[in-house]
């Protein structure tokens, strides 16, 4: 009996071997990630044969892809005992890429301890590869979004940038008389030094603004920024606008606001489009104001953009966030603005919200100081 019985279990072993060889791909390694079994699926997808993979490493796949300090939390999670789940983007004999979803359980033996390590993972290369071309749409929206913005923006752009340079190209050129006539006023000209340098720092900005305003900044590191000076280039570059509109922009932030690890260049295209969109709603209003507020927060900072309109109703509220939603007459504006808006923050870890008790319409942000990831 206990014999039969023992040969039922073998062969329920056998099938459960069976049926996960032709599901996953399997590789079982020793304490010190040394392969001693493969399964056909796991040579299938990498490329090697059998012989190249049995007292190899994974470093065989190794892509370059994943950081140190990925392997790092993987090997202290396993070599604990505990169960690692994750993602590997791996490299086949033939240098092509493939990903696969990865599940790491370590078997301990009668001694307590780690026997061997049993790999199970799933090939997810065509779900990454969907995953890719969605993000890269995603990409090109944001990106068409920001050049339709400048586009409408280009006419009062030139001409902040044209009166300026007219003023300093001007007195360039009374100076450049004055010294062929033999007649330079100095004193004149050291007076007016510091007033052309203050115009050539101002177009230098507005420049700078456009050019991080226009650029995809969608992959880049999360740097420490400060916020401060972000909103201060970010007002620098809107002011034609404002200017145009009549409307009177104050800035606010506490003294002591630490560094925010971001994106600039996706928080700077936020800014832009929540101040844009408040020039937008108050420009027919007998009082037009813009108020930022930039404060200390739980484990981040909070920042406001406030404006002299009366609020936004409970109904466009609860769409406002949606993509292709917009309460601009037909033509102007995307209705992606404030989509793009809120996805960039949500990326960051952040919140976007609409204040509903404030007076005035409000729109408030929180970051958080540190990323996750």
């Amino acid at each position: 009996m206990m014999r039969a019985e023992l040969e039922h279990s073998k062969k329920i072993i056998h099938e459960y071997k069976n049926a996960l060889d032709q599901s996953s791909i399997v590789v079982i390694t020793d304490p010190a990630g040394n392969i001693s079994y493969v399964n056909d699926k796991f040579c299938e997808i990498s490329k090697y044969s059998r012989d190249e993979l049995i007292g190899n490493t994974h470093r065989v796949v190794n892509s370059g892809y994943h950081t140190k300090n990925f392997f790092t939390d993987l090997w202290l999670t396993i070599a604990s005992g505990k169960v690692w789940r994750g993602e590997f983007k791996n490299r086949a004999k033939d240098g092509s890429f493939y990903w696969v979803e990865t599940t790491i359980v370590p078997f301990i033996d009668a001694t307590g301890k780690i026997d061997q390590y049993v790999s199970i993972r799933t090939d997810i290369s065509e779900k990454k590869a969907a995953e890719s071309l969605v993000e890269e749409e995603r990409a090109r929206v944001i990106h068409a979004e920001k050049m339709a913005s400048l586009g409408e923006m280009a006419a009062e752009i030139a001409h902040e940038l044209g009166n300026p340079l007219a003023s300093v190209s001007s007195w360039f050129d009374v100076v450049v008389s004055q010294v062929e006539k033999g007649q330079t006023d100095v004193d004149k000209v050291i007076e007016m030094i510091p007033v052309a340098k203050e115009k050539i720092s101002h177009m230098k900005n507005i420049i700078r603004g456009m050019l991080t305003y226009a650029r995809d900044g969608s992959s880049d590191p999360y740097e420490s920024v400060n916020l401060a000076r972000v909103i201060n280039d970010v007002l620098e570059y809107c002011a034609y606008r404002m200017k145009k509109d009549g409307v009177i922009c104050e800035f606010y932030s506490d003294d002591d606001i630490s560094e925010v690890e971001c994106r600039e260049t996706e928080i700077a295209q936020v800014l832009v489009n929540l101040i844009m969109n408040s020039c937008d709603a108050v420009q027919n209003l007998s009082k037009k104001w813009i108020r930022i507020e930039l404060k200390k927060a739980a484990n981040g900072v909070g920042l406001s953009v406030i404006d002299s309109g009366l609020g936004i109703s409970d109904d466009i509220r609860s769409q406002i966030l949606k993509p292709f939603y917009s309460t601009k007459p037909k033509g102007k504006g995307t209705g992606l603005g404030l989509s793009i808006s809120n996805s960039i923050v949500l990326r960051h870890g952040g919140i976007l919200d609409i204040r509903q008790e404030a007076k005035n319409t409000c729109f408030d942000i929180w970051l958080p100081n540190k990323q996750l990831t």
